[in-house]
């Protein structure tokens, strides 16, 4: 392969079951990428696919994973001026999905991309959204996520992702990036779906809800919910549209998980002895405001 255009990052472990769509899908696109599988530990034969259809496998230890680290294993290995980081459960919306983001960095001042319908005040995305700084302020949670997104090289090699968080690695990675001036561009087709949310089953969501809300409350971009905001927002807050009537919504497994992933890990990063990390937003002259993490 001459030099890419854009090397693909997928982070995996123990994904035999999705991974093989994921890598497929990549080797579909309307663009041909470097594909780098970053592995940290399977023992379930999502190693061997891996090297069916990756240009390049690393292994980590398992006991050494965090999602920033493995992301910076796989960026400094990657060689195309354009990295991409795809999770090993998801398959992105088109064929052009690597064609579609390239485009979006004829914008000498965008420093990644990523999938989007709404803005952070609930508008439709008919185009494309360039993220600021102001948008984190307004709602430090929307935006930016690695599951499926890219970034240039060089914004990586200065604002590589932090090691020592256990979730939102890419939460933080956008703050700092808008804080320094750039833009984060978001579009409909330039995402992937989130559904492994809820397939992986209550337990690994309400894991993966509490590792978020615990990051989020230690990096100062929210506050712990309390019992009653949980109730609150249980009865009325519903973060997109359904066709379901409310009370099926209400008695949902899925949403009382995301509520008890969010009060969890509030209240784990509350417990910790002062500040655990410094809040970004916050140090960057643009305070986030005091709002209680809510896992959407």
């Amino acid at each position: 392969m001459s030099r890419p255009q854009i090397s693909v990052i997928v982070r995996a472990k123990n994904k035999i079951d999705t991974i093989g769509l994921t890598l497929a899908s990549l080797r579909r696109q309307s663009i041909e990428a470097e594909v780098i599988v970053v592995d940290s530990g399977s023992t379930d034969g999502t190693l061997r696919l891996a090297e069916k259809w990756a240009d390049r496998v690393i292994e980590i230890p398992a006991a050494a994973f965090t999602y920033g680290g493995a992301l910076n294993e796989g960026a400094a290995a990657a060689s195309a001026p354009v990295h991409a980081a795809l999770s090993a459960h998801c398959v992105p919306e088109s064929d052009t999905w690597l064609e579609d983001s390239l485009r979006r960095y004829a914008r000498s001042d965008v420093a990644g991309t990523n999938g989007g319908s709404l803005t952070p005040v609930g508008v439709p995305i008919t185009d494309t959204y360039w993220q600021t700084i102001e948008d984190a302020v307004v709602d430090p949670g929307w935006g930016f996520s690695n599951h499926a997104a890219t970034w240039r090289a060089d914004v990586w090699r200065e604002f590589p992702f932090r090691e020592d968080l256990g979730a939102c690695e890419d939460k933080e990675w956008s703050w700092r990036v808008l804080a320094a001036g750039w833009t984060i561009a978001y579009a409909p087709e330039l995402g992937a779906p989130m559904a492994h949310r809820r397939t992986a089953g209550l337990r690994p969501m309400f894991e993966r809800i509490s590792r978020e809300a615990e990051a989020m409350v230690s990096l100062g971009a929210g506050e712990p919910l309390t019992p009653r905001e949980a109730l609150r927002a249980w009865w009325s807050a519903f973060p997109t549209a359904s066709r379901k009537p409310t009370f099926v919504r209400r008695v949902s497994p899925f949403r009382m998980v995301e509520l008890a992933g969010a009060w969890h890990g509030g209240r784990k990063a509350a417990q910790l002895p002062g500040p655990c990390l410094p809040g970004l937003l916050v140090a960057s002259g643009h305070p986030s405001p005091a709002l209680p993490y809510l896992p959407w």
